[in-house]
């Protein structure tokens, strides 16, 4: 991997955990001295690893077919957590027409949150007719099972295999749990 794209992963993969982590201190802050917690490590992590099976896909050597909780996802929160760099934070490596459409140029936070895109990884218009939401799951949840043979930056989202240099206190957690990543999948069909 090159220096710099490494660089920019691993860059990436800061901000989501420590985004969080900031924002539960900040909070934690106003609250009373007595109620002091170890702050989380981002706004979607979890030590809670739900289990699935990985079968062959259509497009893709691994898919998940069944999804991770009974709750079906919701694509207005996936594209919420996928801008967020404390969750997904998808905009960081891929660019998403439909997130760029809801950046409001007459307000700053919009512009900041849903307008700037990275140009790492590829962009996602049309992935949903591309892949099935097995495979979308797969993706999300390890892309390296998804895409085996290719040289892939983007982090295991619900996996904890694979991680390196992760801070004490966020050791054995998942960046993302079940439901969001449903949420992110239901947002990603949505693009064909």
């Amino acid at each position: 991997m090159k220096p710099a794209l490494r660089t920019i992963c691993i860059g990436a993969m800061a901000c989501a955990l420590a985004a969080g982590s900031a924002a539960d201190t900040r909070a934690q802050q106003t609250k009373s001295v007595k109620k002091v917690q170890a702050p989380r490590c981002s706004a979607g992590a979890t030590t809670r690893l739900v289990r699935y099976k990985v079968e062959r896909g259509e497009a893709l050597p691994a898919a998940i077919p069944k999804p991770l909780t009974r709750k079906p996802g919701d694509a207005a929160r996936g594209l919420e957590a996928a801008a967020d760099p404390g969750k997904g934070n998808c905009l960081a490596c891929h660019s998403i027409a439909k997130a760029l459409a809801k950046a409001d140029q007459s307000d700053p936070q919009s512009v900041r949150t849903y307008g700037n895109h990275g140009e790492v990884g590829p962009p996602l218009n049309g992935v949903g007719g591309r892949y099935t939401p097995g495979e979308l799951r797969m993706i999300v949840v390890d892309p390296k099972q998804a895409f085996p043979d290719a040289e892939t930056v983007m982090p295991a989202y619900h996996a904890r295999k694979g991680v390196k240099d992760v801070v004490a206190r966020c050791r054995n957690q998942v960046m993302l749990g079940a439901q969001t990543v449903e949420d992110i999948v239901a947002f990603l069909e949505e693009l064909k």
